[in-house]
This record gives C-alpha cells, sequence and structure tokens, in this order.
C-alpha cells in the first residue's frame, strides 16, 4: 500500500503543478542568466558592469523561483509566508548562481576545456551544496506550519545536485560561433529540463515534510 500511495503522490496534479512550477522558474531565469552572460562576454575588460549584469540575472533567476515556488506552496501549507520563500530563494538561489557564474567572466579558452566529466562532477557537487543552503533559509519559513520542515534540506539538496549539472551541462554546448538568440533559447531549454529535474525529485519527496495541524 506505500508503494501505491507514493506512486498516487507522484501522480497527483498537486505534483504535476509543482514540476511545472519548478520548470517555468527555471527556464525564466535561465533565459535572463543566458543572455546576461552573453551580455557580460561583450564587455571585455569592463568587469564591474558585467559582475552587475551577471548579478542582475542571478536575480531574476532567484525571484522567478522564490515567486513560483513560493505560491504553489502558500496554497499547500496554509499560514507560510510567501514573501520570506521569496526572499530567502532570491538571497541564496539568485545571488549564488551569480556567484558560481563569476569565475567564467575572466577566464580564457586558451587553456582548453576541462573534462565535461569532471564539470558535470563539480556541478553536483555544488548543486548538493547550495541545495542544502538554501534548504535550511527554506526550511526555517516551513517549520512553523510544517511538521518535518528541516527534512526539506536534504530534500533541496538532493533535487538541486543533478539539477544544477543539467544547467552546467547545457552551458558547455554554446561557444564563440553560437549566435545570441541561439545561446539564449538553449538557455530557455536547459532551465525548463533543470527545473523540471528539480520539481520531480523534490515533489516526489515533499509528502515527507507533512502539514503541520
Amino acid at each position: 500500500m506505500t508503494r501505491v500511495a507514493a506512486l498516487r503522490t507522484a501522480l497527483s496534479p498537486g505534483l504535476a503543478s509543482w514540476i511545472a512550477a519548478c520548470a517555468l522558474a527555471e527556464g525564466i531565469g535561465m533565459t535572463a542568466s543566458a543572455a546576461a552572460s552573453r551580455a557580460a562576454a561583450q564587455l571585455g575588460d569592463n568587469l564591474p558592469a558585467a559582475l552587475a549584469i551577471i548579478v542582475l540575472g542571478g536575480l531574476v533567476e532567484g525571484s522567478a523561483l522564490g515567486l513560483l515556488q513560493g505560491d504553489w506552496l502558500g496554497r499547500r501549507f496554509a499560514g507560510m509566508s510567501r514573501l520570506a520563500w521569496f526572499a530567502v530563494t532570491v538571497v541564496i538561489a539568485g545571488l549564488g548562481w551569480a556567484g558560481a557564474s563569476l569565475p567564467g567572466l575572466g577566464a580564457s579558452s586558451d587553456g582548453g576545456e576541462p573534462p565535461i566529466a569532471l564539470v558535470l562532477l563539480g556541478a553536483l557537487a555544488l548543486g548538493a551544496a547550495m541545495g542544502a543552503l538554501l534548504g535550511v533559509a527554506q526550511a526555517l519559513v516551513l517549520r512553523r506550519v510544517a511538521r518535518h520542515a528541516w527534512r526539506w534540506v536534504g530534500i533541496s539538496a538532493l533535487a538541486w545536485a543533478p539539477a544544477m549539472a543539467v544547467i552546467f551541462g547545457g552551458a558547455m554546448l554554446p561557444d564563440a560561433s553560437w549566435t545570441t538568440p541561439a545561446v539564449i533559447l538553449l538557455g530557455t531549454a536547459t532551465g525548463v529540463v533543470a527545473g523540471a529535474v528539480l520539481g520531480a525529485i523534490s515533489g516526489w519527496l515533499m509528502p515527507s515534510v507533512d502539514r503541520r495541524h
């Protein structure tokens, strides 16, 4: 019966809408991040302006994620502060993603690209670390309305690890020959896939957090 109940939960409209919210949020976010990355690359040695653009792209990503996730969770967990969820997600996810993008600003392609396996392994580790940090901040918001809010830390880490690997894998595909619209379109597609992965894993495990009655 436990497996049947888990399957019903996995196939429920609630899970589907959560996956859709995460996919839409990351689609918006990675579109903004791809556009910001391409714009920053055109600025050459003007690092302050490039940094500002990268941070702006990260804030768009965090804002979309915080807004859409917070709206969904606010309907499931009565009394949860959507504003608090939005705020911590913007700060941790948005600025965290911007920070992860910064090393590429001054990078040179003269040394060749690192092996894709190494990049993906690093992305898994980065996703797990950022997911856990984000999970802690979000669990502080959930703890007033969820019985086992701290389980969200592990759920977030587990879900963000493969999602980040998808994002980094997509980011490695384009080179200087790609047009800006193509890069942005790839960013959108990558974000949708990464968000769907994020939503599927976190949504499947979300019932373990349990609402506080």
